[in-house]
This record gives C-alpha cells, structure tokens and sequence, in this order.
C-alpha cells in the first residue's frame, strides 16, 4: 500500500511539473497564438462538417463531424496533448528560422 502511495505521489509531483513547463513555454503571445490555429485546424473537419450539412444538407457530413467529435472527445484520447505538442514543435521550428536570419 506505501508502495502505490508513493508511485502517486511522484506521479502527482511529474504532472505538476510538466504542468508548469507547459505554462512556461506557452506564456508567450505567439505560442498562444499557434495553439489556437493548431486547435481550430485540429477541429476543421468538425466545423466544416456541421457547416456542410446546414448549407448543402448532406447527412454524411454531420454524421462524419459527430464521430470525429465523439473520437478526439473520448476519454483516452489525447487532443491537447497533441495539440501542445504540434504548437511546441512549430514553435520550435519559428525559433530555428528566426535564428539562422539573425546571424545572416
């Protein structure tokens, strides 16, 4: 029992820690700005599904945008996660690009 409490605790202690790295590296206006274009791209085929149906009324859109939905919504899938993850990485890319104009 002292064992899984202690496992608890330092997972607890990770998640915390990851957490803030999370809120550090997005504190910049640009980064914020990136997560929301990879948040909204990321959920386009919901948008563009629900709006396709209103317009042309196509069915199939609706039904493709709810199960898109229902999938990234789903309790063992990793939506932000990977969107942090994509935003950190062009974030990265942007810096890499910024640096080798700045020594040019």
């Amino acid at each position: 029992m002292e064992k899984i409490k202690e496992f608890l605790i330092k997972l607890k202690t990770k998640f915390i820690k990851f957490c803030k790295w999370v809120w550090q590296e997005c504190k910049d206006w640009h980064t914020v700005v990136i997560f929301v274009i990879v948040v909204a791209v990321m959920y386009s085929p919901v948008w563009g599904g629900y709006l396709c149906h209103a317009v042309f009324g196509w069915k199939w859109c609706s039904v493709m945008a709810t199960a898109y939905l229902a999938f990234w919504a789903g309790p063992f899938t990793p939506f932000f996660p990977l969107c942090i993850a994509i935003t950190l990485g062009i974030r990265r890319i942007v810096d890499k690009i910024k640096g080798k104009d700045n020594t040019e």
